[in-house]
């Protein structure tokens, strides 16, 4: 067995000889240029591979022929590796501004290019545009990392996070992310963040039961990191799921808690994000005044460039129209603003909300049905939102019902009645 400090010399050795080769190669130059007068083509082979001990003068000769100082860039080296480490783990507790004090400290360090970093770096910057949500270079730096080879389990598995990650939140491919999230192993990658994107999979797939479970296991290992960030996300994700299928009771919600811990430490999109799903809870069971009052909170925290602040104005124009007290003037005028925005970020199913919303307040039921039918139905179905499918589904069947066109209705009973025959396990 080594030592500590045997171990230790032969972890030196191993980085000497990878920051010589390093540094030939950035050069242009061949072993056997590099050796010249110091040592033979087979020695700086060896020197690189790390497999001979060679003496501190041959070492300070063949950095001074590369003019480098070997020390500091074995400084260098230990400090990126920590960096990386840490940057990594920033983006995974949501620590934004550390990410990018991270990011900015490894800007311009030549030493990234070295192989034992290039690839790493590689990797965890995909995962911070991911958390900042520069979906386009992502993607781009996704497309590079596909055509990499022999990858190693733990890169391998943290391209499978990443591609999850990507196809949940940018191309709202769920069954997809699903896919990939289900691949990743532990053993290889010990980072259970995943757990919570694939909770958001299934959630966005209607699956309860399953979305709940892996929300479990993500908590257990926020609360063990203390991220107060990530524990206050994954309970709004659990808290979803259970008042899904329990009765709401003002009362006994657990959104008020979760509002003010997000409030004392000062965390404005988780706030955001309760105060919408609070108010999205109230909405469901007719609580139209206090939804209205959520949502309007939980906007004047958001930015309008943000994806958030769609989905928290298209709840308060839903709530402000059952509510009853606004102008038909003034309702257009939000979903106006939505159909700008959500063009803007580019986000067809937000335009369709929208274009819905103008077609209901304008009493245009006509266009409505039709234009539900023929762009917003197709859409969801092709995009696998089982849920918003199936509701629009209903929204069709009795429309055509009460025009009494039966084969139409038919047509869009069928799925649904497709789905509870499967379910049925009744003898």
């Amino acid at each position: 067995m080594h030592s500590i400090v045997e171990n230790a010399k032969e972890m030196v050795i191993m980085i000497q000889g990878k920051i010589i080769k390093f540094h030939r190669e950035l050069q242009g130059l061949k072993q056997s240029e590099l050796g010249l007068g110091i040592c033979s083509k087979t020695h700086v082979s060896k020197i690189e591979r790390g497999l001979t001990e060679v003496s501190q003068d041959t070492i300070e000769v063949l950095s001074k022929r590369l003019r480098i100082e070997m020390d500091a860039e074995i400084d260098t080296y230990l400090r990126v590796d920590l960096l990386l480490k840490d940057w990594h783990e920033s983006i995974i507790l949501k620590l934004n501004a550390k990410a990018e004090n991270i990011k900015q400290q490894l800007e311009g360090i030549v030493l990234l290019q070295i192989p034992d970093f290039y690839r790493s770096n590689t990797l965890i910057l995909t995962r911070y545009y991911l958390l900042i949500g520069e979906s386009t270079l992502a993607e781009t730096l996704i497309k590079e990392m596909d055509s990499w080879q022999n990858l190693t389990p733990y890169d391998q598995n943290m391209l499978l996070h990443i591609k999850g990650e990507f196809c949940l939140n940018y191309q709202k491919e769920y069954s997809e992310a699903i896919s990939y999230l289900k691949k990743i192993n532990l053993t290889y990658y010990n980072n259970p963040e995943y757990y919570y994107h694939l909770s958001i999979a299934y959630h966005c797939m209607d699956s309860r039961v399953l979305a709940y479970y892996y929300a479990n296991k993500a908590l257990h290992f926020f609360t063990k990191a203390h991220s107060f960030t990530r524990i206050i996300e994954t309970e709004m994700l659990m808290l979803i799921q259970v008042e899904q299928e329990e009765q709401f009771d003002e009362k006994d919600s657990g959104y008020p808690r979760l509002i003010e811990m997000a409030d004392d430490l000062g965390l404005d999109d988780q706030k955001a994000k309760l105060l919408h799903n609070y108010a999205y809870q109230q909405f469901r069971y007719g609580y139209y005044d206090k939804a209205v009052e959520n949502y309007r909170k939980a906007l004047k925290i958001i930015e309008p460039s943000n994806s958030q602040y769609l989905v928290s104005l298209e709840g308060y124009l839903n709530a402000s129209t059952k509510l009853g007290l606004t102008s038909d003037t003034e309702l257009l005028r939000l979903a106006n603003e939505g159909i700008s925005l959500a063009t803007k970020l580019m986000d067809t199913m937000f335009k369709h909300y929208f274009q819905l919303h103008i077609y209901k307040i304008q009493n245009q039921k006509e266009q409505y049905y039709h234009y539900l039918e023929t762009e917003v139905y197709p859409y969801f179905k092709q995009m696998g939102y089982a849920l918003a499918a199936e509701t629009y589904e209903i929204k069709l069947f009795d429309h055509y019902m009460e025009k009494e066109e039966m084969d139409l209705a038919n047509k869009y009973a069928l799925p649904i009645l497709e789905k509870y025959r499967k379910n049925n396990e009744l003898v």
